[in-house]
């Protein structure tokens, strides 16, 4: 299916602020079955949805986002401002536990859990890993792991996590000696970055590329070998895509 090709970058980005619960729901809603979400930890080293290290674009509030607890966190608004101006004020910060729900009552979509190296920074690969993995229990099925962090993923594939990803730098991290030993389920990148002589069919993992709204651009990559597409406007791509022959 169509719905399964498409990845909704932060939810519904297009029209909602980004990673929050509102976002995921109304991405849901437009037919996604894939959706994509950024863990970042809190001072109490909770996951919480959220991409930026900082805390001034998306909710308007000075600091960073492991200087507050996960209590506090979720006080704050997460209303993207310069897009929308006071239009969300009222949507706040989601945590990982909270979003875990959402794909309890939707166990057909996958998710997939980037962790920011910010995190893997404040609290360590083993630590990070523990906290994220405990919280993704009753959904693991679901979600796979992926990161820029290559450590951070080569750990989670060594304790077991079911599908592990990574985000890549460059394309040709894919013959870097920690990528290879990971053997990655998917990889994500910038389309971007794909060298015009890579041959996409002889990838031996699922390979999703962002981002990407132009129904032209998605189509010419599936036609290249593309598993996925990733985009911020998953409404749009899904309806118009469905117009036309792949």
């Amino acid at each position: 299916m169509l719905a399964d090709r498409i990845v909704a970058h932060r939810g519904y980005q297009h029209a909602y602020p980004e990673n929050t619960l509102l976002a995921y729901r109304e991405a849901i809603a437009a037919g996604a079955h894939c959706i994509e979400t950024d863990i970042s930890l809190s001072a109490d080293h909770q996951p919480m949805l959220y991409h930026d290290p900082t805390l001034k674009r998306v909710s308007n509030k000075k600091g960073r986002v492991e200087q507050y607890t996960a209590e506090q966190l979720q006080t704050f608004p997460a209303y993207e401002p310069k897009r929308f101006g006071e239009r969300f004020v009222n949507e706040t910060i989601a945590s990982l536990a909270d979003l875990v729900v959402l794909l309890q009552q939707h166990p057909h979509v996958t998710g997939y859990i980037e962790v920011k190296k910010e995190a893997v920074t404040f609290a360590g690969i083993v630590d990070t890993y523990a906290i994220i993995s405990q919280c993704l229990k009753p959904v693991a099925l679901q979600c796979p792991l992926i990161s820029f962090d290559y450590d951070f993923i080569a750990h989670a594939r060594v304790q077991g996590w079911q599908r592990c990803g990574v985000v890549l730098t460059r394309w040709d991290d894919l013959d870097s000696n920690t990528v290879k030993e990971i053997n990655p389920d998917i990889v994500f990148c910038n389309y971007k970055k794909i060298p015009a002589q890579a041959n996409l069919d002889d990838c031996n993992f699922e390979l999703v590329l962002y981002e990407i709204a132009e129904v032209e651009l998605a189509k010419r990559w599936f036609r290249r070998g593309a598993d996925k597409i990733e985009t911020f406007d998953v409404a749009d791509l899904i309806q118009t895509l469905s117009r036309h022959s792949l």
